[in-house]
């Protein structure tokens, strides 16, 4: 019986503190954006982007009513768009995560998780999103709602 209460112990004693949390994350997000044009011609379009968000729908329940807050460019050279920003996600308890994206000209969107606060500190993971539909209201404005999925961990 000692035995095995030893062996339980020392079992215990070489396993890590904590496992990580993996979770996956499928939602759409519907944004509002302010642009500011840099340069527009036939050849060239490039331009700053800033725009505040919420998730409409979420199947993963930690990201219901969740908002964003993002920063970035949008540049069109020879009739391929490409961009790059960050995001900052708030859970609706207050916890935090961030990442950047990428929207290459191939098409292949890319999210990386890089930095979070409280239940998301230490945050890594990638996604990927996709448009689903788009508005302009006013020049230099513009709405969009998308669909966000991927994989991220927590220590």
């Amino acid at each position: 019986m000692r035995l095995h209460l030893l062996a339980a112990v020392a079992l215990a004693a070489l396993a890590p503190a904590a496992w990580p949390a993996e979770a996956s994350y499928d939602f759409v997000a519907c944004t509002h954006s302010k642009r500011t044009m840099l340069e527009a011609s036939p050849e060239f379009v490039a331009f700053g982007v800033e725009s505040w968000g919420i998730v409409a729908s979420s199947t993963s329940k930690e990201w219901e009513r969740a908002t964003t807050h993002c920063v970035g460019y949008v540049r069109v050279a020879a009739g391929k768009p490409t961009a790059k920003g960050v995001c900052k996600w708030f859970d609706a308890a207050g916890n935090a995560a961030s990442g950047e994206f990428d929207m290459p000209a191939s098409g292949e969107n890319k999210f990386t998780w890089l930095v979070g606060t409280g239940k998301f500190k230490g945050i890594a993971g990638t996604g990927t999103f996709q448009a689903l539909s788009h508005g302009e209201a006013q020049p230099g404005t513009a709405q969009d709602c998308r669909r966000d999925w991927g994989k991220y961990s927590t220590p």
